[in-house]
């Protein structure tokens, strides 16, 4: 598998949702339980 950096800009307020939202407590947590959750639910329609 062949793994990549991304950057993205997010206002403050969405990271702190979605810190909630995943129960992670790191931004990098979060946003790649997100990604996958996203992905998941994709692939599932």
């Amino acid at each position: 598998m062949k793994i990549m950096h991304v950057q993205s800009v997010l206002p403050e307020e969405d990271i702190i949702t979605l810190k909630i939202k995943t129960g992670e407590s790191s931004t990098k947590d979060a946003i790649s339980k997100a990604v996958y959750h996203y992905l998941d639910c994709q692939a599932e329609e």
